[in-house]
């Protein structure tokens, strides 16, 4: 007999049988990562859980913002009053679910049931399930009529063969380019070393600070620290800091990542553009220092997260799409997914073209993207 319940806190579940449920590919969906982004004064955390004697069978985190707070939403949930369902932050939400592919089906439709019960009872007409992958959009619509559209494309290193090494074969008639990024800022003077993060919250926030300003995304300095000591405090086991350093030992940037399973995950990056070179030293603390450190830990895929395709791509990404899923209430069983195909379309053809690669083109043919 299972049971589904709605906790206040991911702190109200045991870690490890929260993380059991988790996977490579789900790190923004763990517990520590989860604990972290809890924001009573930004957004209502609540963690919904289908359980069956001491087993989990299915869990999300949901989140219920103010309107003050409550992020832009994607076309297809236009006038919606939404309860949104899966990490608020990371933009990377699957189905956390055990058991057999029969019971993953049962399990997730209790689960999006009593997410549609708190919904109703917020006074909210639809569930958003925002940047889900392909196959759980395809698993919920198996369940439920689905209104999808096409959100984005994030990228992934996978380096399966784990060495630096084969990294390198990747990257095909790139390599050359890829190469002498890494040859100049050696020829600089410049060097990685690497820290927790609980080491270097105060003199990393200053220059996420500075690269935020430079790309029109300021945020309070006061801010930036908050939330650095809140991950260094919940999943600094899990960091690593790449601190670019020049030949004096003056910090020129930083780049903060996370290891989870066998990934690891690219989070944020800050410099100093007052020592900085232009010696690369972005793709350095991002790309070639962490897939060697990746080598020398047993990880075999970096994740980097949405934007800037191009870029990834030439160093070595794939690209996978992510939707997000609006489901109408009161719920209707029944399976369906209704999308429109030429704005999905045009979406997927304009990454394409930014792209000039990437993109595998079964997993890219939006018209096999149907209900499982």
């Amino acid at each position: 007999m299972s049971e589904t319940r709605h906790l206040a806190s991911i702190g109200e579940i045991d870690r490890a049988t929260w993380d059991s449920l988790v996977p490579a590919s789900c790190f923004y969906q763990s517990h520590g990562w989860l604990a972290g982004q809890e924001r009573p004064d930004f957004a209502t955390a609540t963690y919904t859980v289908v359980s069956s004697g001491s087993g989990l069978l299915a869990a999300t985190p949901s989140y219920d913002f103010p309107a003050e707070n409550a992020p832009p939403l994607p076309p297809v949930a236009a006038d919606r009053k939404v309860l949104r369902v899966g990490t608020r932050t990371g933009y990377h939400n699957e189905f956390l679910l055990a058991g057999t592919e029969s019971e993953q089906r049962s399990a997730l439709a209790e689960l999006v049931e009593g997410l549609a019960d708190r919904a109703a009872g917020l006074g909210r007409d639809a569930l958003l399930f925002d940047f889900l992958t392909t196959d759980s959009l395809r698993l919920l619509a198996g369940l439920f009529p689905v209104r999808a559209q096409l959100r984005s494309a994030e990228a992934v290193v996978h380096n399966e063969g784990g060495t630096f090494e084969s990294y390198r074969r990747l990257l095909g008639r790139n390599v050359r380019k890829r190469d002498y990024e890494v040859r100049k800022f050696d020829r600089a003077g410049l060097r990685l070393e690497t820290a927790p993060l609980s080491a270097c919250v105060d003199e990393l926030a200053p220059l996420i600070g500075q690269t935020m300003d430079r790309y029109d995304a300021s945020l309070d300095l006061a801010e930036i620290r908050t939330f650095l000591q809140a991950q260094a405090d919940h999943l600094d086991g899990l960091s690593t800091v790449f601190r670019v350093v020049d030949a004096e030992g003056g910090l020129v940037g930083g780049h903060i990542a996370f290891a989870w399973r066998e990934m690891l995950y690219a989070r944020v990056a800050g410099f100093d553009y007052t020592r900085t070179k232009d010696a690369y030293e972005y793709f350095n603390a991002v790309y070639y220092g962490p897939l060697r450190h990746m080598e020398q830990h047993g990880l075999s895929a970096l994740h980097l997260g949405l934007s800037a395709v191009k870029a990834k791509v030439r160093r070595g990404a794939r690209l996978h799409p992510v939707w997000a899923a609006v489901l109408p209430l009161p719920l209707v069983r029944g399976a369906g997914l209704t999308r429109d195909d030429a704005a999905d379309q045009a979406l997927a053809d304009s990454v394409r073209a930014e792209a000039d690669g990437g993109m595998n083109d079964e997993e890219w043919e939006l018209s096999r993207v149907t209900p499982l």
